[in-house]
């Protein structure tokens, strides 16, 4: 059996759409093409209905025939009833004859796609482009993996690594593009984690570009009034049990959540082991003294180090952006 991976490709690229706009569900795309290798149609999951009929849905408003049609997913179809009834279903209605998909869907829950779909007589092919499609849907199979968000934290810091001076000021230390740029970012969160120190300190509003994630601001300390009440608010989590807060956060169905709560909140989520990924931002500046990005006191031996892989890296206007990341999503 043969495919084209560049389809296969688009589908992937196609899905990345959705981030953040899907949870509790996955990102997903799919492209569906005739035997000549023409696109009929293209969706992606972006909260409601399936990439998968959604691209069906493109196909017919164009007068297309899915007879003899080829699926490309960057997910397995779906064979359950949730908010959508399986996706299998629909597939086998419209008459389409391969189906292919870059990675297996890992939860239980939609067991059985392929098997569906075989015993239909349609010929299909999976787990073509494990890898890829893995990482694009990292925060959803970290959730399935590990039962809770993934959590990313953010930090801007200087090459000496502060992230304020030692007056506390720290307005701003990476350029207005890398804050626009970190806006853009927020884009592609659940949900968003600020201490009560940052929240009193800075007062941060926590926009995105586009969207705005859902707001936590953790810690027993009172607090007055702030930007973010000018917006859609936010939730006080009167606690620094950070295991309690991860209840929470996974309560709401959460796929990826947002640290940016400065030194403490963020030492204190690498401290127990539940960062997944960081984002690091950092100016072409030397600060001196002031605040450290990170202090975990309890660590005090070289074997106690955490260790990330460097998955991306980019310079925005003068500072350096990468992403480490914790590859144990898939």
């Amino acid at each position: 059996m043969s495919y084209d991976e560049n389809f296969l490709l688009k589908s992937i690229e196609i899905a990345e759409a959705g981030i953040g706009l899907t949870a509790p569900n996955p990102i997903v795309g799919a492209v569906i093409v005739d035997k000549s290798g023409t696109v009929l149609g293209e969706g992606f999951h972006a909260g409601l209905k399936h990439a998968e009929v959604l691209a069906m849905d493109a196909a017919i408003a164009k007068g297309h025939s899915l007879q003899g049609a080829i699926l490309y997913c960057s997910l397995e179809p779906c064979n359950h009833y949730g908010k959508n009834p399986p996706c299998t279903e629909a597939i086998i209605a419209a008459g389409i004859s391969e189906v292919f998909f870059a990675l297996s869907d890992p939860n239980p829950l939609a067991d059985g796609g392929s098997e569906k779909l075989l015993a239909a007589g349609i010929r299909v092919e999976g787990d073509l482009l494990q890898q890829e499609a893995a990482y694009s849907n990292r925060a959803w199979l970290t959730k399935i993996a590990l039962g809770r968000p993934r959590i990313t934290v953010k930090i801007a810091q200087t090459i000496d690594s502060k992230v304020a001076a030692a007056d506390g000021r720290s307005k701003w230390i990476t350029s207005d593009e890398s804050r626009q740029h970190a806006k853009g970012i927020r884009d592609g969160f659940d949900a968003i984690c600020v201490g009560t120190g940052t929240a009193v300190a800075d007062d941060p509003t926590l926009r995105g570009a586009t969207r705005n994630p859902r707001r936590f601001v953790i810690g027993e300390r009172e607090l007055s009034a702030l930007a973010l009440d000018e917006q859609e608010g936010y939730t006080h989590l009167r606690t620094h049990d950070l295991h309690e807060v991860v209840a929470t956060l996974t309560g709401n169905g959460f796929n990826s959540v947002l640290i940016e709560g400065g030194p403490s909140l963020s030492s204190a989520f690498l401290r127990e082991g539940l960062v997944d990924e960081i984002h690091l931002y950092m100016a072409p500046s030397i600060m001196g003294a002031g605040k450290s990005a990170v202090h975990i006191p309890e660590f005090t031996d070289f074997s106690q180090q955490l260790h990330y892989e460097l998955s991306a890296l980019s310079i925005v206007s003068g500072d350096i952006f990468a992403t480490y990341i914790k590859e144990d999503y898939a």
